[in-house]
């Protein structure tokens, strides 16, 4: 049953659907509307489809940005400085899954990529019909990647503790 529920949520279908999101946030939140970089698609996954990580995704606010989210697991009422840090760890073990989800945004015209390592969302409408898990699934990609697009890859990578 539990591994049931977890190829529910870890399914290149979703995955895909979350990274499409992902990729309009940044575009939409970037001051020169900048599309995101390859490699920090398989940042999002590890992120938006853990349980601990995913929570507190979802209660940081959009304003409050990455480095805010990233702060909030070294806070001493919540201290889940390891969630942080198993993050790399995740990104490296579900690279299959976020290459998948890649593919099938590709496939499913989501998503481009370009010759540059860039990725374009082909289309900004948001997805109508969606159980509310979904709708919070692709929020948080969305609030993700409009963190994602007011800081440089490197600064990324440095406040997540994660190589790419």
């Amino acid at each position: 049953m539990l591994a049931r529920e977890a190829q529910n949520i870890q399914n290149p279908a979703l995955g895909a659907a979350i990274l499409w999101r992902f990729c309009c946030g940044h575009v939409e939140a970037h001051p020169e509307g900048d599309l995101p970089r390859l490699p920090l698609l398989f940042l999002v996954l590890p992120i938006v489809l853990h349980e601990a990580t995913a929570e507190l995704l979802r209660r940081t606010r959009p304003s409050s940005g990455l480095r805010a989210f990233a702060a909030k697991f070294g806070d001493s009422q919540i201290s889940k400085q390891d969630l942080l840090l198993q993050v790399h760890e995740r990104a490296v073990r579900w690279r299959a899954l976020s290459l998948q989800s890649i593919e099938l945004a590709s496939a499913g015209h989501l998503i481009q990529l370009s010759d540059g390592g860039e990725v374009i969302p082909l289309s900004h409408a948001k997805a109508r019909g969606l159980p509310d898990e979904v709708k919070q699934l692709l929020a948080n990609g969305e609030k993700l990647g409009a963190w994602c697009s007011q800081l440089t890859l490197h600064e990324v990578t440095t406040t997540l503790k994660v190589k790419l």
